[in-house]
């Protein structure tokens, strides 16, 4: 899924070269980066330099640099992201070792080559398959940009916890996780679950109804928060009050 979502984002700029550029803002001067690479020493000449001229500079591929990039080319900006390692992602990029142990670039990876695959990110999130109201700030980026990939959803997960070092697999579900705190969590688990579940649910419905893409740090957030979600900002003031922004030791311990 990881890679699917950075891959996406990606795709969704590509089309930015076919929109014109009204207003130039920047104008950058680029070496191959492959040519860098490989004569390090070199001292650039005219031949070597290529003018490219775009209305915006994104640097770094990661999920910031890249949401914001899509943002601008949906927009219709033309836009350049420069990125310094081989892969995309930034600091959630898959990488793939081949079986000898050498690393080797993904766009490298021969079709129906074996090699071994890993995450630097989270393997697995929330809320990118729901079709309305998803907390999920990469969502919302989707959403903004009208543009998404299938999304693969899972219905179990497992994990190795030092109480089960054999490993687990169970359903996607509260009920399941239920199961798995009565088997490995002690006699009280289940229990001191439910309460402090019951604690944490009623301070969620204010936060969850403010779209993370939407708050701002200047008086724009009264435009895209407070004028446009007044019932999810006044819940989310009345949960500060009961204990969204009291030390969560507080709160375990009143649960």
């Amino acid at each position: 899924m990881l890679r699917s979502a950075v891959a996406f984002l990606a795709l969704a700029i590509a089309p930015a070269a076919a929109f014109s550029a009204s207003r130039p803002l920047t104008r950058t001067s680029v070496r191959p980066a492959r040519a860098a690479r490989a004569a390090p020493a070199a001292t650039a000449t005219t031949s070597d330099v290529v003018e490219e001229e775009r209305d915006v500079v994104v640097i770094g591929s990661g999920f910031a640099g890249l949401s914001c990039a899509s943002l601008l080319s949906a927009a219709g900006m033309d836009v350049l992201v420069c990125e310094s390692h081989y892969e995309l992602g930034g600091c959630a990029h898959e990488f793939c070792y081949r079986q000898d142990g050498t690393p080797v670039p993904s766009d490298k990876v021969d079709e129906g080559e074996r090699v071994f695959r890993f995450e630097s990110g989270p393997s697995l999130y929330s809320g990118l398959s729901w079709t309305d109201g998803s907390p999920n700030p990469l969502k919302h980026v989707y959403q903004m940009i009208g543009e998404e990939p299938e999304w693969i959803t899972f219905d179990t997960w497992g994990a190795f916890l030092p109480e089960a070092p054999e490993g687990y697999s169970l359903s996607i579900g509260a009920q399941a996780f239920e199961q798995v705190l009565q088997t490995y969590g002690g006699p009280t688990a289940l229990s001191d679950w439910k309460r402090l579940a019951a604690r944490l649910r009623p301070l969620t419905d204010g936060v969850k109804a403010l779209p993370a893409s939407a708050v701002r740090p200047d008086a724009g957030a009264l435009l895209t928060v407070v004028l446009k979600y007044p019932g999810a900002v006044l819940r989310t003031l009345q949960d500060a009050s009961r204990g969204l922004t009291r030390p969560f030791s507080e709160v375990l311990e009143e649960a």
